[in-house]
């Protein structure tokens, strides 16, 4: 008696075995198998069935078994046809692999529920979804000078604006040498807009 393996290509690990009692194989043989597993022809037909390194299209193709076996990968990317495959064919692993692939996810959904950080970012997303278009458009969109040249104190000309500078700065965790920011507004001519989109691509906060 030889072996015909079915392996449904990204997939679950176990395979599906069909015996047979001839070492010749069609297509249309396969077609029949699975007709009893209540995929249709229409069904078949999106299948893409690969042996050997080669695709099978053709429902005459003649697989000749060797050594009592052979291997038939079936190569599906259609999403309603892959489940039906899975559950009418591939059901003896199913529920263990999708309980196993449930307990992966709850632990990481359980684990990220506590990261204040993420809590913070999904509350604003909920109350204020418009918040993230903004932030994301004022990090990347910013006007950035690649070198900022340090001043000297006496040349400086913003110091209410620096005030305001180093107040928003504080609220989002960025602590920098004065010197530094009030080079940095002095490059953008006391504009506090400018400057904290350079400061926010520039740092890590």
């Amino acid at each position: 008696m030889a072996t015909v393996i079915l392996k449904l290509v990204g997939q679950l690990k176990n395979d599906y075995i069909i015996k047979t009692s001839s070492f010749e194989f069609t297509i249309d043989d396969l077609k029949k198998c699975l007709k009893s597993k209540n995929i249709s022809e229409e069904e078949f037909e999106k299948i893409k069935l690969i042996s050997n390194g080669s695709t099978l299209n053709n429902s005459n193709n003649l697989l000749t078994i060797d050594k009592t076996d052979i291997t038939i990968y079936l190569l599906v990317t259609e999403k309603e046809l892959l489940t039906k495959l899975i559950f009418n064919i591939f059901n003896d692993t199913l529920n263990e692999e999708l309980n196993e692939l449930s307990m992966d996810t709850n632990n990481h959904t359980i684990e990220l529920f506590k990261d204040p950080y993420f809590l913070t970012l999904l509350r604003i997303c909920i109350s204020k979804p418009d918040y993230l278009n903004k932030v994301a458009n004022f990090i990347t969109n910013g006007n950035i000078s690649y070198k900022i040249n340090t001043i000297n104190r006496e040349d400086f000309n913003y110091h209410a604006e620096l005030e305001k500078f180093k107040t928003m700065l504080l609220n989002i965790n960025i602590h920098d040498d004065e010197l530094e920011l009030m080079s940095i507004l002095q490059h953008f001519d006391g504009n506090i807009n400018l400057s904290l989109r350079y400061i926010i691509s520039n740092k890590n906060i």
